[in-house]
């Protein structure tokens, strides 16, 4: 019984020996409402100091106490200061002291050191949301968390945990306060953002770097991308991740590598700490900002830019400022993009070490680079992309045979340079430009050559030539005059032209003019090299005296180019009163190259007012009112499209009313229509008509319309860069003018820019009036002729209807085509809508939506995307899903209401999908779908039907007639189009004056133009036409050319020919006859010219005794046209027209 007694005794103590200390461990001592110092009694709540197991909650000030040569550890498990509470050391007092937090650190208040000798060690997590400011905080523990609302001030924070890794829970803030680096330990920030911060900076002169309290060596950790903000900050760690940088101030780099992306965010200013520093990236380079660029204001100094290097084992693309950053690209066998402007040395590199050759860098846009580029890889521009080497010193190029070179399929331009050093004259083994040259001679001093070569397109207005041409332009206030010339071209890039009758033209003003300039026995064509030379230096006559721009050409016409941009409109065809009708613009790149600039523009009759734009970017759509871009009233809305990469799609909508029936046109039913409008001038982009036509409208004087150009320029790249972040495909024109004028003012700040545009920005309605008048011109016809340095329509679509007050919006909409059988062509995407409406007759809102679309054989199933619908978000839990060729959406809880005041109780949903390929010509591409509320019947929509129209017409010019004297050809066609075709809808006129480039020379939707001619020069003439088709088909040859001539030339002698000599068959078709009589022996010489009097051939036919004499001449090799003969013989010479048939 005894030993029982004892058993029980024994658990009886020992449970309260376990309560004891379980109380102990669990207690929480708070700090009184008068606070105190910490180790006294009264500045505790109970009178009880905290020890190493209590909770502590701070409520009031409490400071660490005042002790002499010694350090006090003041001990606690988990310590929340709350708002209002402080923990101080003060400024007054001695000694140093320790918080050994063993738990958790949540501060909502202030915990401050003001001597510097206050330190932290935590092996809990961290929360911060108050002022914590001690000298040094210590990490110990493991599996620690940290967490900022407001930033860590200490001037140290180390990394001392028992494990490797310490995670950030939210953003993290830290101010004046270096982490530095400690083994292999890291600090993962997860998805979150890191910012440091520093007071000020200052400069070590002796070692010329920045110095500071700021920064950062602990490696980084982010899952995906994470962002790193550096005010007056630097940073030196190794990252694991993407990583954008960004800076309200200005950012630092230290030596560091980041295993993943790098971005330089917009407007960040980030600089090396010091010279020479090195960023390696093993991932992809994006810089938005300003690396190594601006000038760094440290106090009193300003210290000009560091030099850096980055190290790229990626893509590149630069739309900011790279300063004096040298780039490297390593391709490590594989291929890299590069893209953007560069100020400072590019170098292209196999790898770091040729580990691992091959591989090429692809540009596949626009590259500039001011500093120099060396190449020791593969480097191709693709067709439709452009390098710029803006660099004008000798140090612009460097390829190495060895391992680099340059394949051009696209555009470039580079500066030779020449200082007017007779050693420098010659330009030759650069085959990316296809030209080579050698100045011979010239007057004053050059110092270069800027040589530009565009391949893979015609001349613009010039489709008759082969697809490359070049534009060389002297340097400096000397010009040359005597130049050799020799220029390459591809059997792939004839397009169309003769190689056996092919010639050099050059125009000196940018293509208003043009001459042959490959003639005379010096002028040699190789079609085994593939290549014509002029000019021989031994012969002053033999060579040119400008430069200029240059095509190749045989005098035959082409067929144009069509654009590669197709663009379309869904919505219904008629316009519902008062209420909103929606319109999608849809746009895709058809082609294999990113697109250049193009407008959108949406026009409406007298019927219609526009309501309001929703744009879709990355972050949902944006809704733009009207009235913040223009009128409601204003007929015509543009939107400026930088680009669309190859067979990207973009769409954006337009929702407009049905104007009251007073405003209704009484001549013409309600029309919307949607157009592209691109530019045909020599000189670029659309973006240039924009400078014109505002020159127009604000009286911009030349100093003011170039800056205002350089402004549009820049307008230009950002908003390609914001597309590229952003998404948002498509800018208002008038943001995109205002736009321009902000960044005009920025480049200069005294501008008058902004205050002729600015102030005044609706003047820039006279540029909306001018493209309206021309589409409307392409929708009625009222004119037959666009002039070719105008804008031009590339793809558009019309909505005709009727104003109605109600409808049923149980609709299926797709593809606007032509007529009532909405003919298409093949090219792009069909985009289809179904609408649903709960009548306004129902009694409750409908629940469940379902819509069920079956796709007929003619569809590409496998191609389909689901697009927008009208009830998004969070509350809105759509099911899409396709089952083979059956397409389904069903939503549950939509709470439809009845459509007592539309459009409240409508909805919608979307969808895209390609044909299959092959399909015939007149095949019916139909579509129609099934709605289902709730539990009621299935409603079928109607079907919407598009026929396929692929065949081009046909054309065939008619015979000019021509009277002496007349100012005006009439130059017509007949064109047919297939039985089950679209139509005729207009054509395109080319003409040739003398076996010159056929040049554009109009459009019209009548099968005829008026061609102006002179009655004081005689020239020959001939035509062509290319008919398209109502669906954009373009005829894809080009037609037998009619032809004529103004000379007045008889088959005898020419008037004034010597009767000594007579000439015949004129006209001629290959061989001629040359009858003369010789007085006294003599030399004969025959010298061929073209009109414009440049040598062609000089033929030496012999000596010839007196008496009659009867020569035949072959003239095969030209080209029809007229050509002058000169005959010298009698000591005398004489000049006849010669016809070639």
């Amino acid at each position: 019984m005894k030993q029982i007694h004892y058993t029980k005794s024994f658990w009886i103590l020992f449970s309260i020996l376990v309560f004891a200390i379980f109380s102990t461990q669990a207690s929480t001592i708070t700090s009184s409402s008068q606070g105190g110092l910490w180790n006294e009694t009264t500045t505790w709540v109970g009178g009880v100091i905290p020890t190493q197991t209590d909770d502590v909650i701070i409520n009031s000030v409490v400071t660490t106490g005042n002790v002499s040569y010694t350090t006090r550890t003041l001990k606690m498990n988990n310590l929340t200061v709350n708002t209002g509470g402080k923990i101080l050391r003060e400024a007054s007092a001695s000694g140093k002291y320790n918080l050994e937090i063993y738990g958790n650190l949540v501060n909502n208040g202030e915990i401050i050191d003001y001597i510097n000798y206050f330190d932290i060690n935590l092996y809990g997590n961290l929360e911060n949301n108050g002022t914590l400011k001690p000298r040094i905080i210590n990490l110990k523990g493991e599996n620690q968390h940290i967490s900022t609302n407001m930033a860590i001030e200490c001037i140290t924070f180390n990394f001392q945990m028992t494990d490797n890794e310490v995670i950030a829970s939210s953003n993290l803030l830290f101010r004046n306060c270096d982490l530095p680096k400690n083994g292999t330990k890291q600090l993962n920030m997860g998805p979150f953002s890191l910012s440091l911060s520093n007071d000020s900076i200052s400069h070590d002169s002796y070692y010329g770097k920045i110095t500071n309290s700021s920064s950062i060596s602990i490696p980084l950790k982010f899952d995906g991308t994470g962002t790193v903000v550096l005010d007056k900050a630097i940073i030196a760690c190794p990252i694991s991740g993407n990583v954008i940088l960004d800076s309200p101030t200005f950012g630092f780099i230290k030596d560091m590598i980041v295993e993943g992306d790098v971005t330089i965010a917009e407007d960040a200013k980030i600089s090396s700490y010091r010279d020479l520093q090195n960023l390696t990236i093993n991932g992809n380079y994006t810089n938005y900002g300003k690396l190594n660029s601006d000038t760094i204001n440290v106090s009193s100094l300003q210290l000009p830019p560091k030099r850096m290097k980055v190290f790229i084992n990626g893509n590149a693309s630069n739309d900011g400022n790279s300063g004096i950053t040298e780039i490297y690209i390593y391709t490590n066998g594989e291929t890299r993009l590069i893209s953007g402007n560069y100020q400072g040395d590019v170098k292209l590199q196999q790898s770091d070490g040729s580990e691992t050759p091959g591989g090429k860098v692809l540009i596949s846009d626009e590259v500039n680079i001011f500093g120099r580029l060396e190449v020791y890889a593969a480097l191709e521009i693709q067709e439709g992309a452009t390098l710029n080497l803006l660099n004008r010193d000798w140090r612009r190029l460097y390829v190495r045979a060895e391992e680099g070179s340059i394949t051009n399929h696209g555009n470039m331009s580079s500066y030779y340079y020449m200082n007017n050093d007779w050693g420098d004259r010659k330009y030759e083994n650069q085959p990316w430009t296809s030209v080579d040259y050698e100045i011979w001679d010239w007057e004053g001093r050059i110092e270069g050559v800027d040589v530009a070569v565009f391949n893979g397109d015609t001349y613009p207005g010039l489709p008759g030539s082969v697809k490359r041409w070049w534009r060389l332009s002297p340097v400096g206030e000397g010009l040359p005059t005597q130049i050799i010339l020799k220029f390459y071209y591809g059997d792939s890039i004839l397009n169309g032209q003769k190689e056996e009758n092919l010639h050099v033209f050059r125009s000196t003003d940018k293509g208003e003019n043009w001459e042959v300039v490959s003639i005379g026995e010096h002028a040699v064509l190789d079609t085994v090299e593939n290549s014509i030379s002029i000019g021989k230096w031994s012969d002053a006559d033999s060579m040119l005296d400008e430069f200029g721009d240059f095509v190749i050409s045989s005098g035959d016409g082409t067929v144009p180019i069509p654009s590669p941009i197709i663009v379309n409109l869904t919505g219904s065809q008629d316009i519902r009163l008062g209420a909103p009708n929606r319109f999608s613009v849809h746009m895709e790149n058809v082609g294999i190259s990113r697109s250049r600039s193009f407008m959108a523009a949406v026009t409406v009759t007298d019927d219609i007012v526009f309501k309001q734009v929703e744009i879709p970017t990355n972050e949902g759509v944006e809704i733009i009112p009207i009235d913040s871009i223009s009128t409601p009233q204003d007929h015509t809305e543009l939107f400026f499209v930088p680009y669309l990469e190859p067979r990207e799609e973009y769409s954006f909508d337009i929702i407009v009313l049905g104007a009251n029936e007073g405003t209704k046109s009484a001549t013409a039913a309600p029309s919307l229509t949607v157009v592209g409008l691109g530019n045909s001038a020599i000189d670029g982009e659309i973006e240039d008509y924009y400078v014109k036509k505002i020159n127009e409208a604000a009286d911009l004087d030349e100093h003011e319309a170039d800056e205002y150009a350089r402004g549009m320029g820049i307008t230009v790249k950002q908003l390609e860069m914001k597309k590229q972040k952003d998404g948002r495909g498509v800018w208002a024109f008038k943001t995109t003018v205002k736009y321009a004028v902000e960044q005009a003012s920025k480049t200069n700040p005294l501008t008058n820019v902004v205050f002729k545009i600015g102030n005044t920005i609706e003047r820039v309605g006279k540029i909306k009036d001018s493209v309206r008048r021309r589409i409307w011109h392409w929708l009625y016809k009222e004119v037959g002729l666009y002039g070719v340095d105008e804008v031009k329509v590339i793809s558009g679509k019309n909505v005709d209807g009727k104003i109605v007050t109600s409808w049923d919006p149980n609709e299926k909409l797709g593809p606007t085509g032509y007529g009532e059988s909405n003919f298409i062509t093949s090219a792009g995407k069909m985009n289809y809508t179904i609408k649903f409406e709960n009548k306004k007759e129902a009694t409750a809102a409908a629940y469940r939506v379902q819509v069920i679309d079956t796709l007929s054989a003619v569809f590409n199933q496998e191609s389909v995307k689901f697009g927008t619908t009208s009830h998004s978000g969070e509350q809105y839990n759509w099911k899409m899903e396709r089952t083979g060729n059956i397409l389904k959406w069903d939503i549950e809880g939509i709470e439809l209401p009845p459509n007592a005041n539309p459009p409240e109780g409508e909805g919608y949903v979307s969808f895209s999908v390609d044909l299959i390929d092959g399909l015939e010509s007149g095949v019916n591409i139909e579509n129609n779908a099934t709605i289902i509320f709730d539990v009621n019947e299935p409603i079928t929509t109607n079907t919407w039907l598009n026929v396929l129209d692929t065949i081009a017409p046909s054309t065939t010019m008619n015979q000019i007639n021509f009277s002496s004297g007349d100012t005006l050809l009439n130059v017509s066609c007949s064109a047919i189009d297939n039985e089950n075709g679209s139509g005729i809808n207009a054509y395109k006129f080319y003409a040739s004056v003398d076996n010159g480039p056929f040049n554009f020379v109009g459009e019209s939707f009548e099968n005829s133009i008026p061609y102006s001619i002179s009655d004081s020069t005689r020239h020959n003439f001939r035509f062509y036409a290319i008919s398209t088709d109502n669906v954009d088909n373009q005829e894809k040859s080009v037609p037998i050319v009619s032809e004529v001539n103004t000379y007045l030339v008889s088959v005898d002698l020419i008037n004034n020919f010597d009767n000594n000599i007579k000439l015949y068959p004129n006209p001629v078709n290959d061989k001629f006859t040359i009858s003369f009589i010789v007085e006294t022996q003599t030399k004969v010489e025959l010298k061929l010219y073209d009109i414009s009097g440049k040598l062609i051939k000089t033929t030496d036919i012999g000596m010839y005794n007196n008496g009659q004499h009867n020569v035949n001449s072959d003239i095969s090799f030209l080209n029809s046209g007229v050509y002058l003969l000169e005959v010298n013989l009698n000591e005398r010479s004489q000049k006849y027209k010669l016809v070639k048939k």
